[in-house]
């Protein structure tokens, strides 16, 4: 990687390493990228090695683990794409219309799987990045097993190359690295979550378990999980919670929110999903919401709602309307809430994060929304204004010819955009 700057005082700079010099390798392993760089510099002895033109110095440092080398480069990650053709990808079901071009890219990399916690199938790693994972100790690391059958999991995968999940699972629970995992639910393929469950629990820390989502451009062979199919996976699973409790304590394998949805059962409480390490996988989230909510309104002795409106998804749309009305019991106002039929996708896709403007505007145009209509952030890009096909909050504000608040999709985050001091 090529030095484009020193800071002053560093350890880098005490060396007489400049601009321009290339870091090769540490302790004799060449540098593959910045993880390589960010694990040196936060250890205590090693030998770094540098090259200036053709001439190559090793330098062997010692340091404190603080101590900062002070190095800057112009090298990026760049990413890793995705080798395998899955038969429930989202990617490939997303309309080729419309959308941000980055929510066509097929990513699948450890590196972005550690420093930002996205799933990976691990089937584009060699031995030696297995090895490089270990030694740098990228851990946790966030990886879709979908059935621990292996020549199941390659049809799903649509990668007949696909290595054998267990094999990796194991060398890198023997190596220290913590995984989190999860299985995509597919009705009448990957029939063997409990089995899953039970062969991965020694190597992972967390598995959880969502439904396949399915847009009106999917494979046609498969289909959403109904009432019955997400009746018979919770019923399967509710036992294993309780032996891996007994066994593990922790009851290791969670089901997403959209099981008890679906199948029409009640959501687990706030203790049942532990740590929330699968929050992100729509695992506790409405058992969190509901926390927040009450919480949050316990926390506020007075304030005033106005009359307005709020918009989400179908999935969310029971625990938002609860939630609005405990703000109205104990505040007053008007809230009224919206469920959004997802047009763009197609009506199975449920969660709020996933309806664009477009569907906003189609379900409230002619409505009364009062002052303003609130809408979580989940359904905008991240850091900006914009819902998924394209269509800004301004241009959506001006279409509906009404104010919107962007609220967080915590319930502390609802609450305070619900309730305002007089």
């Amino acid at each position: 990687m090529r030095i484009i700057d020193v800071d002053k005082g560093s350890v880098g700079e005490e060396l007489g390493i400049k601009q321009g010099d290339e870091l090769i390798a540490f302790d004799g392993h060449k540098v593959v990228d910045i993880l390589d760089y960010d694990f040196y510099n936060e250890s205590e002895c090693f030998v770094m090695t540098i090259a200036r033109g053709s001439e190559e110095t090793e330098f062997d440092i010692e340091k404190d683990s603080d101590e900062d080398l002070g190095l800057t480069f112009d090298a990026e990650l760049s990413v890793r794409v995705c080798r395998n053709k899955c038969i429930f990808c989202f990617v490939d079901q997303l309309p080729k219309r419309e959308l941000r071009k980055s929510l066509h890219v097929k990513d699948d990399d450890y590196r972005y799987s550690f420093i930002s916690g996205s799933y990976v199938t691990l089937t584009n790693v060699s031995d030696d990045d297995l090895e490089r994972i270990v030694r740098l100790k990228l851990s946790p690391l966030y990886i879709s097993i979908h059935t621990s059958d292996n020549e199941l999991r390659r049809k799903m995968l649509g990668n007949p190359k696909a290595p054998n999940i267990m094999k990796q699972l194991g060398f890198l629970h023997d190596g220290g690295i913590k995984i989190h995992a999860q299985i995509v639910y597919c009705p009448g393929i990957n029939e063997d979550v409990a089995q899953t469950a039970i062969d991965t629990a020694p190597y992972c820390e967390s598995l959880a378990v969502v439904p396949v989502g399915l847009t009106k451009d999917c494979n046609t062979a498969l289909r959403c999980a109904n009432e019955a199919y997400a009746r018979r996976v919770v019923s399967c699973i509710t036992p294993l919670q309780k032996e891996f409790l007994e066994e593990k304590g922790t009851r290791y394998v969670f089901l997403a929110d959209e099981f008890y949805v679906i199948g029409k059962l009640p959501v687990p409480d706030y203790e049942h999903y532990e740590d929330f390490v699968q929050i992100e996988n729509g695992v506790g989230m409405i058992a969190l919401f509901k926390h927040e909510i009450d919480f949050a309104i316990g926390e506020m002795s007075d304030g005033k709602v106005g009359d307005f409106s709020v918009a989400t998804g179908v999935a969310a749309y029971e625990t938002i309307k609860e939630a609005a009305e405990k703000v109205v019991n104990k505040f007053g106002g008007n809230i009224k809430v919206f469920s959004v039929v997802n047009s763009f996708f197609g009506e199975s896709v449920t969660v709020a994060g996933l309806v664009t403007g477009g569907d906003i505007y189609n379900r409230l145009k002619g409505e009364s929304l009062g002052d303003y209509l609130m809408l979580p952030r989940c359904m905008l890009k991240e850091f900006g204004d914009v819902f998924l096909d394209n269509m800004s909050v301004n241009e959506l504000e001006h279409k509906l010819g009404t104010k919107i608040k962007i609220v967080g999709t915590d319930g502390v985050s609802f609450v305070k955009g619900c309730v305002h001091n007089e």
